[in-house]
């Protein structure tokens, strides 16, 4: 047998054409099942959306054999629907052919059917079961399936030779599913493409992150860059096809201790920098950024701590001393001690007896200690009432250098206590087991 395709052959956008068992098989289920009954019941739907439905052995009166019947219809509709509920060579190929015709396709299978390994990720089915309400579900999901396929207005393709060389599509895709060890996405071009991808399919140039569930760039949501890889029937996501392995030639480049070039190449709580010439990428810790006064762009001195070929990190540190830290703060940046401002609290930190608060003109937080308040302001913390964005009197009590943030200041308040606190709620009688001066504290 050879099948042929008409040069020029118009599509009928209007013709579903059905790729399915006929009469009753063995379900996935392990029971008889009358597939002709699906059939029936789906070519209503097809009728009903305006449209013409057929199946191979509905050409009655011509003299084609059923694989011919098959790829005729295949070649003429502007949609295929395929069952892949039961084991078939012929659905099998029949839906070959309809993937390299690039036919919009909606896909079903009964509950529990395998899909074919050389099309895992390219296909997303509707599943059915003898269940009349999935058989419902079914009827809905189909007539869904087919408007979205028709408002796809991809061209169809000649049968031609293509080049299989690559095994692979460059695309980007959208995370999905997110696990420690890997993560799920789905082509963004083509939503019926998706893949799994590993730690180990992360590009050779990126840190591998210990849990990928726990990492900004993998989240539900992110979209990465890579290639949708086909091997062995097996399709999977990756970031290192055609990339050669770098990390031999940089474990042979850096030696421990090794001074060498970089350049900044973003600034967000640390610094990332580029190594060069041989290339590598790096991580400036926070403090030492901020001391050194780092922005993006600059050319720096950095000593190779060490590489990590499995880990892929090179971990480095400041060649040169950062610049020593001005001794007082800069100006107009942070208040004076003795200032009278008022302010808005921040967030409340009841076990460790604090709240901080937004000081009026400044950036900066300020710290407001329990010793520091009215045991009145105090206990409405405590109880509640004093929430984030409350309205605070404060005095500057003390500027000191932070002793957790390099080239930052600490700000320490007081309250100024000639304001009165928020009112109590109305359950609110006592405070510790005592009553309440007139119901209200005063500050």
């Amino acid at each position: 047998m050879k099948l042929r395709r008409e040069s020029g052959r118009p599509v009928d956008d209007d013709l579903v054409f059905f790729l399915m068992p006929y009469g009753k098989k063995s379900a996935p289920d392990g029971q008889d099942f009358d597939f002709d009954v699906v059939y029936q019941e789906l070519a209503e739907v097809v009728t009903g959306l305006g449209m013409q439905h057929e199946r191979a052995d509905g050409n009655e009166g011509t003299a084609m054999g059923p694989l011919e019947a098959a790829w005729d219809g295949v070649d003429r509709a502007g949609i295929v629907v395929v069952d892949l509920s039961v084991p078939s060579t012929s659905v099998a190929m029949e839906l070959g052919w309809a993937m390299c015709l690039h036919k919009r396709m909606v896909v079903i299978m009964y509950e529990g059917a395998d899909v074919p390994t050389n099309i895992v990720g390219r296909l997303r089915p509707i599943q059915y079961s003898r269940e009349l309400e999935k058989l419902r579900k079914l009827r809905t999901e189909l007539r869904a399936g087919i408007e979205a396929a028709r408002q796809s207005r991809e061209p169809e393709m000649d049968l031609q030779e293509r080049s299989t060389t690559s095994g692979a599509f460059e695309a980007t895709a959208r995370v999905e599913i997110v696990h420690p060890d890997r993560i799920f996405v789905r082509d963004v071009q083509d939503p019926l493409r998706s893949a799994e991808m590993r730690r180990e399919d992360v590009s050779y140039w990126d840190m591998i992150p210990e849990d990928m569930s726990a990492s900004k760039a993998y989240r539900q949501g992110a979209y990465v860059n890579g290639f949708f890889v086909i091997d062995q029937g097996r399709m999977t996501f990756s970031q290192r096809y055609r990339q050669a392995n770098p990390w031999p030639r940089l474990v042979a480049a850096y030696q421990p201790r090794q001074i060498c070039t970089a350049r900044v190449t973003s600034v967000r709580s640390g610094a990332f920098v580029e190594l060069y010439p041989e290339g590598g990428k790096s991580f400036i810790p926070p403090y030492q950024a901020r001391a050194a006064g780092l922005a993006e762009g600059d050319e720096i001195q950095v000593r190779i701590i060490k590489v990590d070929p499995q880990q892929r990190r090179i971990d480095v540190d400041l060649a040169e001393a950062p610049k020593a830290s001005p001794t007082e703060p800069p100006v107009g940046e942070y208040p004076m001690v003795g200032d009278h401002l008022p302010g808005k609290v921040f967030d409340t930190n009841v076990e460790r007896g604090f709240v901080r608060v937004r000081l009026d003109g400044f950036s900066r937080l300020g710290l407001l200690h329990y010793s520091k308040m009215s045991p009145e302001f105090w206990d409405t913390i405590r109880s509640g009432v004093v929430t984030s964005g409350h309205e605070v009197q404060v005095k500057v009590s003390q500027v000191s250098p932070s002793r957790k943030r390099v080239a930052q200041w600490d700000i320490a308040l007081e309250q100024v206590t000639e304001h009165p606190v928020p009112e109590q709620r109305a359950d609110l009688t006592a405070i510790d087991g005592e009553e309440s001066p007139e119901g209200t504290p005063v500050l």
